[in-house]
């Protein structure tokens, strides 16, 4: 018996990279009192921080199986974070029959990163590959610094030069008072470019790139957020935003800013709610994701601008058998009426809002909504390679694992100025197709792509982030 425990919990460590400890054998239900809780390998993350993703506490009596459960959760809660690469945990009986000891052992990341960075001007990386103009990259240097002094901190300096030059500070604090639920941040941008997109076109961004700047910008947003406890989270936002644009960039566009002046400010306040009850964050597999954004561009009486964006989001990840795996999600956005700068209302084609098969097309709209759909393979399970010639154990474990599935996406965007020559305006959008993903430590996703969409034009797309 002792032997079959021990081969299920290897195997259990294995596919999970948690591993609980097997108790001698007791009934399932039996309460005992957690005596203590030792945490180790976490050279510069605070135990603090640790034992708030836990879903229970030093002293809290439990049944051993809602133990194991709760250490589960609990496993997933810190994978959540950007703090580790693997977590084990382990339970061992105490000086008294129903007192127990969990063990709780971290592989810590390598929190502090200097990059060269090589960003281009458009959308994406497809949308830059189209015409693979390395002249319209600009270049620049990224410190990110996460878990800064091992309090899950977060300090992110930005600088970049070229054709598109800009200065970002981030700065956020997750914990301010005792009880670890409200933290704080601050975001500072500086910037001026000699390229931008400036209209939509033929259903594409049209970039135009002049030798003196064609917009100047500087914004500050400070944010408080609220997290009573896991999953759910709050954030108020309020940020404030001084812009001037050039003679030539209004006569390219007129509705560029949105009003005739040169110089204009958006102040603006918003409100963010998340849910977040996935297994992971880079390339989820089961569990769920939620969220609401409400904001209000224009709060001040004398602004330009008025208007109120409502944008919501939601993915579910669920494991079908111990490979198969079905992924679905969603996002839509509502505007109210009222005057609108052309290069902050964006519709379908950022970020993440994007049917598959139109990478390289954009649609215009006040309002859009859009609906993902992917079925997936592990061709290559979760699999730990060690490297042992390095010493660094930031680096030498490495977790790889492999994907492939079909997928199927749809969309529409609908009403607002159509611009010239843009077809997709309030038309049903289509793609589908098959992609491989490939995904590794420091929440590295490469996802490669064919799509035909409904169009009937199909390319090979590639992409850093999970599709849903």
């Amino acid at each position: 018996m002792k032997l079959k425990s021990c081969i299920t919990g290897i195997l259990l460590m294995f596919l999970t990279n948690a591993a609980t400890a097997i108790l001698p054998a007791r009934d399932s239900g039996q309460l005992l009192v957690v005596s203590d809780i030792r945490i180790s390998g976490n050279k510069k993350t605070k135990d603090y921080i640790i034992l708030r993703e836990l879903t229970f506490r030093q002293g809290d009596t439990l049944s051993l199986s809602n133990l194991q459960t709760a250490l589960s959760e609990s496993v997933k809660n810190l994978q959540r974070q950007p703090l580790f690469h693997f977590i084990e945990t382990g339970i061992e009986y105490g000086n008294h029959a129903d007192d127990v000891i969990v063990n709780i052992k971290v592989q810590e990341r390598w929190y502090t990163w200097l990059w060269p960075v090589f960003n281009f001007a458009d959308r994406n990386f497809n949308a830059w590959l189209e015409k693979g103009d390395i002249s319209r990259l600009s270049y620049g240097l990224f410190l990110q610094q996460e878990n800064f002094r091992g309090r899950l901190e977060k300090l992110h300096i930005r600088f970049m030069a070229g054709y598109q030059q800009q200065l970002m500070l981030t700065y956020e604090a997750p914990y301010l008072n005792a009880r670890k639920t409200l933290g704080a941040g601050l975001i500072l941008t500086g910037a001026r470019e000699r390229e931008t997109a400036v209209i939509t076109t033929n259903d594409k961004p049209e970039y135009f790139r002049h030798d003196d700047f064609l917009r100047h910008y500087a914004e500050a947003a400070a944010f408080l957020r609220y997290r009573p406890g896991i999953h759910l989270s709050h954030t108020l936002t309020a940020q404030f935003g001084s812009y001037r644009f050039s003679d030539t960039l209004l006569a390219l566009n007129p509705e560029y800013a949105g009003v005739k002046t040169k110089e204009t400010v958006i102040p603006l306040l918003s409100y963010l709610m998340k849910a977040d009850f996935r297994d992971q964050r880079a390339y989820p597999l089961s569990g769920w994701y939620a969220d609401a954004l409400l904001e209000w561009t224009g709060i001040l009486p004398s602004a330009d601008y008025d208007y109120l964006t409502l944008r919501s989001s939601a993915r579910w990840h669920l494991p079908l058998s111990q490979r198969w795996n079905l992924a679905t999600g969603g996002a839509v956005k509502l505007s109210t009426h009222g005057t609108k700068p052309w290069f902050r209302n964006q519709g379908l084609g950022y970020h993440r809002d994007y049917v598959r098969g139109y990478e390289y097309q954009v649609v215009d709209g006040d309002n859009f909504w859009v609906a993902k759909a992917n079925l997936r393979y592990a061709l290559l399970p979760l699999k730990i390679i060690r490297i042992s010639r390095l010493k660094a154990e930031q680096f030498n474990t490495i977790p790889v694992s492999v994907h492939i599935g079909a997928f199927a996406d749809a969309g529409r965007a609908w009403r607002g100025k159509p611009g010239e020559n843009n077809s997709l305006q309030d038309k049903l959008l289509f793609g589908s197709g098959l992609g491989i993903d490939f995904v590794t430590y420091y929440d590295k996703v490469v996802r490669t792509e064919f799509s035909l969409n409904r169009e009937g034009k199909a390319g090979l797309f590639i992409h850093f982030m999970a599709a849903i």
